[in-house]
């Protein structure tokens, strides 16, 4: 094993294995990857890698069918698997206490899976309803993938769908699925990843426990991909009904990774360059290194940029106009300056998406088994630092040139799509390289493994407490409260504030967006620096708090406390007033609006603001809220920066939040609020009421919500979903008018939404007089705390769990000590806590959807309480 965090090695029978302990992680990720993707499959296999991958997911010797999924699920883990070009991997996130089980169940599917007729047709029928969703009924499917490699490549290998025929994967046997076993998950085509807490040297004995006496097998050799040069533009034309605008995938072949990583990298940087920028005569341009992301498979790979072409413009004429500006772009003057961003962008967006174990375990195990160096994703920031404007002028000169795949999908009345890639000739061409003459495993002899025989399920081990990290946190004269957190994962800090809307805002949520509109234009010189390292500030409204969302590196903190404290200048001269929403808010705004004018002053309305200086005013030119720092940086530095940098903000208001009408003159008569929208497709359902004080403690609060309706199982789910009247249900706690509320919410069917509402409530009615069990407590209470380490998956993640949690009253170390409250509540205060937050007929209701659904479920709500 080397030194370092990363350590790597092989067992004997050729598994190799990756593993990174990640101190203060309170969850572990376990994944593996085999070397066989869809360009592992032979004629007449298409789809079958995909078909594999769900298959192994359906039993094995010591999990048969649905037990998979027993330690994952009730703990709040989740698992998955995902079939790409040239790998299909398998990746659980557990809590530590499970990771051995999660390294049993994987080699137990390693060792022995199980395949029978019946989870055959089962799985088929699920691809079929996947492939139905993703290219049959979305707009423009298709594009890119499945369908551009099959315009720019020829080897059947790179070139078929990977998707395939549902109609001739039916024709697969168990004995096809045994002998595709045998050809491709072997040990030795494999690679273990593990990511988490764990001292090495006794990880490494649990893996050899595992998987070390899995037989080692011979396993199919690496699928011949070489292609012959592209020496012309090859185009492929089809057609989509109900779409206004022609769309185009471009592919462009990359530089091959493994002999030229520079130039991959260059093209990468380039990619992000036309995201950013756009291109001239295109609408929604987005480019990308790889067909499904950067070093995501070997060589052959694309460059794929995908547009829409503005009517009346021909696509030959689009793509031509595009192509012949290339030579332009690498001359810009500018050049330098968007490279160094695209680049800086690049980078901390890396940083970003591999801070927690999950997305670290599959990159490594996915890098170690395509390139054998799972190294690369720490080496990546600086590999990509190292692409210079020149390099990049030299590929966008390249592309001016270069012969490429175009896809266009033009507007018919009618669907077409482009033939199936044809198979491979029996007699290989003068020239070409002959095809694998290995046995195709669909056509191999049956398997000759013995049954394995089921082994023990290990029991749970030990779960760390769930730590944040050195912190400091003061309260600024002002009233705002900072909170600092050290958190090494990344090398950037994650910033987060908020403050409450206040009563303009919370009537007149629209006006808060235009002023966020505004005041985004507003940053200048600040925002500018900001963005050129790769940060972001991003303002944001959900007509509860005025958010600002972002993320930095260390030494540019106090640039963005900067650009947060310009926020609260006073705006001068006459400002526009709110206008029109730029977008249509989600059901869930638009009924939480409602709600809150209802709370606020029982149907009379705030009066709309003249001009944007009176919600400026009113949300922003005063002190309070709360600004979260997590990342690698000293705490007391930076709340001693943010300190300075908000000195200036006047003191907090005690009328800026006033007490909602329902608190202050005591619970009115229940309100029932219809809200009408003629286009909805469904019913919406809320039912709502502040939540009393004192009384019942938090961790009982916390899990009667997930005893209600949080997880499968839980009461109102169990009774409600299962007969099918309500197609999602979920329980929730969180702050309305800066008051604590409980509420549920769900989806009705349009065909019968009243009998759903019933179901919803007398189910709700019956937890009076059926008090909750210790043993229906005990896996809910296992499932929330386990469910809550996901909070600390990553710096990100630990940032939005604080700021939820200090703006709804809760202490920075209450994550931490969860855990142990919910381990003390007991099932008589839990159902106390039922009773209290959950008393439906003191709930206020707001119901949209179309005039009449929404008049039948008012009707019999209103003939319900009367």
């Amino acid at each position: 094993m080397t030194a370092g965090k990363m350590h790597k090695t092989a067992l004997r029978n050729g598994l190799r294995v990756v593993l990174e302990r990640r101190p203060g992680s309170p969850r572990s990720a376990v994944c593996v990857h085999y070397g066989v993707g869809y360009r592992s499959e032979e004629p007449a296999q298409e789809g079958f890698a995909h078909l594999f991958e769900h298959l192994m997911f359906r039993g094995s010797a010591s999990l048969p069918p649905g037990r998979f999924f027993e330690h994952i699920h009730p703990l709040g883990g989740q698992a998955n698997g995902t079939t790409h070009q040239d790998y299909t991997d398998y990746h659980q996130l557990v809590p530590a206490a499970a990771l051995e089980r999660a390294l049993f169940s994987e080699a137990d599917r390693m060792r022995a899976p199980v395949f029978t007729e019946e989870t055959l047709a089962e799985q088929l029928d699920g691809i079929e309803e996947e492939v139905h969703e993703a290219v049959t009924v979305r707009p423009y499917g298709g594009l890119p993938w499945p369908l551009l490699p099959g315009v720019v490549f020829e080897r059947f290998a790179n070139a078929h769908d990977g998707y395939g025929r549902t109609d001739r994967l039916r024709e697969a046997t168990v004995a096809d699925c045994e002998a595709f076993f045998d050809a491709h998950y072997a040990p030795g085509n494999a690679v273990l990843t593990v990511v988490g807490d764990h001292d090495p040297d006794a990880l490494l004995t649990l893996v050899e426990r595992h998987f070390g006496d899995i037989p080692a097998r011979p396993f199919a050799p690496p699928t011949e991909l070489r292609e012959p040069d592209l020496t012309e533009d090859r185009w492929q034309t089809c057609t989509e009904p109900g779409v206004t605008a022609a769309a185009l995938a471009l592919g462009y072949r990359l530089p091959d990774p493994r002999r030229d990583m520079a130039g991959y990298l260059t093209h990468t940087v380039l990619a992000e360059m036309i995201g950013q920028h756009g291109l001239d005569g295109l609408q929604a341009v987005s480019a990308g290194c790889g067909v499904f992301g950067p070093l995501d498979a070997g060589d052959p790979d694309l460059l794929v940029i995908t547009a829409l072409v503005p009517p009346m413009v021909p696509p030959g004429h689009a793509v031509t106009a595009m192509t012949d500006r290339w030579a332009t772009w690498a001359d810009a003057p500018d050049l330098g300056q968007s490279q160094s961003q695209a680049v800086q962008r690049l980078i901390a967006r890396h940083h970003r998406e591999y801070a927690g174990a999950y997305s670290r375990s599959r990159a490594l195990g996915r890098l170690e088994l395509l390139f054998g160096r799972a190294e690369l994703l720490d080496e990546y920031p600086a590999r990509l630092a190292q692409v210079d404007p020149e390099h990049v002028a030299a590929a966008a000169q390249r592309l001016g040139t270069a012969p490429k795949g175009v896809l266009v999908m033009a507007p018919a009345p009618t669907r077409t799509r482009p033939a199936p890639a044809p198979e491979p000739r029996s007699t290989p061409e003068p020239g070409s390289t002959p095809e694998p003459t290995e046995t195709s495993p669909a056509a191999a002899a049956p398997s000759s493994r013995a049954p394995a025989e089921a082994r023990s399920l290990p029991p749970l081990g030990a779960q760390p407490t769930p730590y944040h990290g050195p912190r400091c946190q003061i309260t600024l004269a002002g009233g705002t409260t900072v909170l600092a957190v050290q958190d090494h994962r990344s090398p950037l800090v994650e910033l987060r504030f908020r403050l409450p809307l206040g009563a303009l805002g919370w009537q007149h949520p629209d006006a808060v967006e235009a002023l966020i509109r505004l005041l985004a234009g507003s940053g200048g010189a600040t925002s500018r620096r900001i963005e050129a390292t790769g940060g972001n500030f991003h303002m944001t409204t959900d007509g509860q708090w005025f958010d600002v969302t972002g993320y930095t590196t260390p030494d540019l903190a106090t640039v963005w406390l900067d650009r947060l404290a310009a926020l609260t200048a006073p705006m001068r001269g006459a400002l526009p007033a709110p206008g029109r929403p730029l977008r249509p808010h989600t059901p869930d705004a638009v009924m939480d609006t409602a709600l809150r004018r209802h709370w606020l002053g029982a149907g009379r309305p705030v009066a709309a603001p003249d001009d944007l200086c009176a919600v400026h005013r009113s949300v922003l030119e005063h002190g309070g809220g709360w600004l979260v720092a997590v990342g690698a940086f000293d705490p007391e530095r930076f709340t001693a920066d943010a300190a300075r940098a908000l000195s200036d903000w006047p003191g907090a208001s005690s009328t800026t939040v006033p007490v909602p009408t329902v608190l202050r003159d005591g619970r009115p008569a229940t309100g029932i609020l219809a809200l009408h929208d003629d286009a909805a497709d469904d019913v919406r359902l809320a039912l709502s009421a502040p939540e009393p004080a004192g009384g019942t403690g938090a961790a009982a609060r916390y899990l009667a919500t997930a005893v209600i309706c949080t997880q499968y199982g839980s009461r109102v789910p169990e009774h409600v979903l299962r007969v099918g009247l309500v197609p999602t249900l979920y329980a929730a706690r969180d702050v309305c008018l800066g008051v604590p509320r409980a509420g549920i919410r769900a989806t009705l069917h349009q065909q019968d939404p009243a009998e759903g509402t019933t179901a919803v409530r007398e189910t709700l009615r019956a937890f009076q007089s059926s008090p909750v069990t210790a043993a229906e407590l005990a896996p809910i209470r296992a499932f929330c705390a386990a469910q809550l380490l996901g909070a600390f998956d990553s710096p990100a993640a630990k940032a939005d769990l604080l700021r939820d949690g200090l703006s709804a009253g809760r202490p920075a170390d209450w994550a931490e000590r969860l855990p142990d409250l919910l381990s003390q509540a007991t099932a008589a205060e839990v159902t106390a806590a039922c009773a209290a937050l959950f008393l439906v007929d003191d709930m206020d209701l707001v119901v949209l959807g179309r005039p009449s659904s929404v008049t039948e479920v008012c009707d019999q709500w209103t003939a319900r309480h009367t």
